[in-house]
C-alpha cells in the first residue's frame, strides 16, 4: 500500500519514464532545430530559422530574399531578379573576370532587372552588412532606378557600385547609349531599424506587377504604385504573407 504522503509518480516504471523523456527531447530538438531544413524552392533552401526570421522583428536575411525573388521570378521570363549572392559578386568580381560572370545571366535579353543592394563591402563576409535596398533596370527607358527606405542615406554608394560595375552588360551592341542612374529620392521610408529587407521585396513585387500589367504610366514608371502601396501596415503584413506562402508550399507531414 502507497502511503498517502508519498509520492505518487514513484509508481511509474523508471525504463518507460526515461524512454518517453528520451522520445520528448528528440522531438523538442527536430522541432526547434534552427538547421532544421524546411523548404527547398527551385535552388532555395530554407531553415527553420528562416521562419523565426519572419515571425519576428529582424533584419532579413540572403534566403528569403531569394526565395521571395524566385517567387517572383515565375511571372515573366522577361523578369530576372538576381539574387543578393550573386549581386554580391558582381559587385566584388574583378574587372577582368565580370563578363565571363554575367554571360549566363543574360541580361541583355531581359526587358526589366531588380537587384537587392546590400552595404557589406567585406568579401570573407558573404552575408554581412546593415541595410538592404533595391536598384532595378527599366529596358524601355535605359534607366536604372535606386530604392532606398533610408532616404540613401545608407545606400546610395553601393547602388552606385554595383550600376557602374553592371551598366555596360545590359546591351550587346557597343552602340547602344550607356544607361542613366535614377536615385528615387520619394521612395517609401521605413519606420524602424529591421525592416529594410522587407520593404525591398514590396518594392520588388509593385515592380512586378507594374511591368505584368497593361497600363504603364510612360515615365511615371511603376513610382505612383510604389509610393501608394507600399505603406508601413502593407510592409509589417507581408512577413505574415511570405510565412503563409512558405508554409502552403512546404511539405506535408
Amino acid at each position: 500500500m502507497v502511503e498517502e504522503n508519498q509520492p505518487r509518480f514513484q509508481s511509474f516504471s523508471l525504463p518507460k519514464f526515461s524512454e518517453f523523456l528520451r522520445i520528448h527531447h528528440h522531438y523538442q530538438m527536430a522541432k526547434s532545430n534552427p538547421d532544421e531544413k524546411i523548404l527547398s524552392y527551385n535552388d532555395v533552401v530554407l531553415r527553420r530559422s528562416d521562419l523565426d526570421i519572419l515571425s519576428g522583428p529582424y533584419f532579413l536575411n540572403d534566403r528569403i530574399i531569394e526565395f521571395y525573388f524566385s517567387y517572383l521570378s515565375s511571372c515573366s521570363e522577361e523578369i530576372l531578379l538576381i539574387p543578393p549572392s550573386i549581386t554580391f559578386w558582381i559587385m566584388n568580381c574583378p574587372a577582368e573576370s565580370l563578363k565571363d560572370f554575367l554571360d549566363p545571366l543574360h541580361l541583355p535579353d531581359k526587358k526589366l532587372v531588380i537587384f537587392p543592394v546590400n552595404d557589406n563591402d567585406d568579401v570573407s563576409e558573404a552575408e554581412g552588412g546593415y541595410h538592404w535596398s533595391l536598384l532595378a533596370f527599366e529596358r524601355s527607358v535605359n534607366t536604372f532606378v535606386h530604392h532606398d527606405s533610408s532616404g540613401g542615406r545608407w545606400n546610395k554608394g553601393p547602388a552606385k557600385r554595383l550600376y557602374n560595375a553592371v551598366k555596360k552588360f545590359m546591351s550587346d551592341s557597343s552602340s547602344t547609349t550607356e544607361p542613366i542612374y535614377k536615385e528615387c529620392t520619394d521612395s517609401p521610408h521605413q519606420i524602424n531599424g529591421y525592416d529594410c529587407g522587407t520593404y525591398v521585396l514590396a518594392i520588388a513585387r509593385i515592380i512586378c506587377s507594374w511591368y505584368g500589367s497593361k497600363d504603364k504610366d510612360g515615365d511615371n514608371m511603376w513610382f505612383c504604385a510604389v509610393k501608394e502601396q507600399v505603406t508601413p501596415s502593407a510592409v509589417a503584413a507581408m512577413r505574415g504573407e511570405i510565412l503563409g506562402l512558405i508554409r502552403g508550399l512546404m511539405p506535408k507531414k
